[in-house]
């Protein structure tokens, strides 16, 4: 998938940048696994090297029926494996993991936290300069 981007561009690049690599991940990524892209990029406010994407009516979890005694599931795990595998592949290493996190609106928004790792963060910390 980022050969085929890349090859539509006349200059293409490797992204080195992690928020860059997350933006490809919501818009791109997103959008050849479940055909549209995700809903938003949050940034938390207090940890720094944590960053969600949120879903509201993913996809994978529309047919899916989670019985009362496994609420705590969130069979959106799968796309968590899925945003930890592009970011270890993009070399930007990170911990993922799906919370189901339903509003009165949204029953099934769910969001995708990605905690990434300190050698991440000191990367980006000297790229700034």
């Amino acid at each position: 998938m980022a050969w085929r981007n890349e090859s539509a561009s006349k200059a293409p690049k490797r992204e080195t940048r992690f928020l860059p690599a997350l933006m490809f991940i919501h818009t791109h990524v997103w959008r050849a696994v479940f055909g549209k892209p995700a809903d938003a990029i949050e940034k938390s406010v207090e940890n720094a090297d944590e960053y969600m994407i949120i879903d509201n009516d993913p996809p994978i979890t529309r047919n899916i029926s989670v019985p009362r005694d496994m609420s705590s599931l969130s069979c959106s795990s799968f796309t968590a494996g899925i945003v930890e595998a592009v970011l270890d592949g993009l070399g930007f290493s990170a911990r993922v993991t799906a919370h189901n996190t339903p509003t009165e609106q949204l029953p099934n928004r769910t969001t995708i936290l990605i905690k990434l790792e300190k050698s991440v963060l000191e990367r980006e910390e000297a790229l700034k300069t």
